[in-house]
């Protein structure tokens, strides 16, 4: 394909999610919506927990997940029902990225607002433009990434590879296509997925190790519920974060 054309059409593609973004930030509660949705399908969102923006009075802030009152260890914090997990109905490979379920999330972020993960689907179309990885950068993007990381050097900073989820996991790995939805669909599952799994509502849990680790949950895997549960005690306003490297089923996500 003509690199102009490409970089034409990567350019509209990131101008209409951009726009989607703003408009969707100041028309959608996607925490309300989440949330409802999630009662819709059986689940649960303790009473005294609310998902909503980590500024409230700032619409272009990001999702959290935060205790409107105090919390006690061991209490359920929400219960995420099977029939809401976005998954490529497969056993998980323990890979960096597993293809199937690019290609489902990418399907459904065709679909839209057809989609049975509606309330899912809009939320990431609208907060999580492409191109927050690396690898979706442009050449000189990358260029000044790699030269910031010492990038092939004896006293390197990590990752690896830090541009080359894209290229190496989804193009050559993958077999995936060129489609921009569907690189959008890799992006999100290297960034939001649990390996072969979209788990919404739990993916907006930040990382965040040390005192901060306040939540845990029930295995992922299986057919029951995922419930997640307070370590410790959690006050009223404080934010609920996860953890990538010290979870229960981790997974892919520690390499």
């Amino acid at each position: 394909m003509n690199s102009v054309f490409r970089l034409s059409n990567v350019s509209l593609f990131l101008l209409f999610f951009a726009s989607k973004h703003v408009l969707a930030s100041v028309a959608n509660d996607h925490g309300n919506i989440l949330a409802e949705w999630l009662k819709s399908e059986n689940g649960e969102l303790n009473p005294k927990t609310v998902v909503r923006r980590k500024d409230p009075n700032d619409n272009e802030s990001t999702y959290g997940y935060f205790a409107n009152d105090d919390l006690a260890e061991g209490e359920i914090l929400f219960v995420l029902p099977r029939s809401i997990i976005m998954s490529n109905n497969k056993s998980p490979r323990g890979i960096p990225l597993e293809c199937d379920t690019v290609r489902v999330l990418a399907k459904e972020l065709k679909l839209g607002s057809s989609s049975k993960y509606s309330p899912y689907i809009n939320y990431l179309a609208g907060t999580q433009p492409p191109g927050q990885l690396p690898s979706a950068w442009s050449d000189a993007g990358k260029d000044l990434f790699k030269d910031l990381l010492r990038y092939e050097t004896d006293d390197a900073l990590p990752p690896d590879y830090p541009t080359d989820w894209i290229t190496h996991e989804w193009h050559r790995f993958c077999r995936g296509s060129n489609d921009l939805i569907e690189e959008h669909a890799a992006e999100l599952v290297l960034q939001r997925g649990w390996d072969n799994l979209m788990i919404p509502i739990y993916d907006m849990l930040d990382h965040r190790n040390g005192h901060w680790f306040n939540s845990e949950s029930t295995t992922v895997r299986g057919d029951e519920s995922i419930q997640v549960y307070a370590t410790r005690d959690i006050m009223a306003g404080e934010e609920t974060y996860n953890s990538y490297n010290l979870c229960k089923d981790c997974g892919a996500r520690l390499m």
